[in-house]
């Protein structure tokens, strides 16, 4: 009786996560399903907006032909390259290279950004 619960129990957990792990795998993508390696970018201006959305950094830049909104690595990577709260703040002019979205239109995935003042901070050196 006792190895018949557990089997059904077993059974049920199994299913419920074949489930619930497609959703889980579709909501992290890779940099290359997202935005064009044969697209790479520079922008200038600057920043108009910062939101930290687990994983990552996203923020807006406003040039002088509009806006655009870039994606960074995981905060986590962010962090460790050099990319902290009290650098990437609101009115700091900035220069970001990157690769243009797929899906057209002002956003981009950061490859790297420098401030006014010489720091620059790398995040990848390709869309991968």
């Amino acid at each position: 009786m006792v190895s018949r619960i557990f089997a059904v129990l077993a059974a049920l957990l199994i299913s419920m996560g074949t489930l619930l792990a497609p959703p889980l795998v579709q909501a992290h993508h890779s940099y290359v399903t997202k935005y064009n390696p044969k697209k790479p970018i520079t922008i200038a201006g600057t920043i108009s907006s910062v939101s930290y959305v687990n994983p990552h950094i996203f923020f807006s830049v406003q040039t002088s032909s509009g806006s655009w909104r870039v994606e960074t690595e995981s905060i986590l990577k962010a962090r460790a390259r050099g990319l902290t709260k009290s650098l990437l703040t609101v009115g700091k002019k900035v220069r970001v290279s990157g690769w243009r979205a797929r899906s057209g239109g002002g956003a981009l995935g950061m490859r790297s950004i420098s401030f006014v003042g010489g720091k620059t901070v790398t995040m990848r050196s390709s869309p991968r």
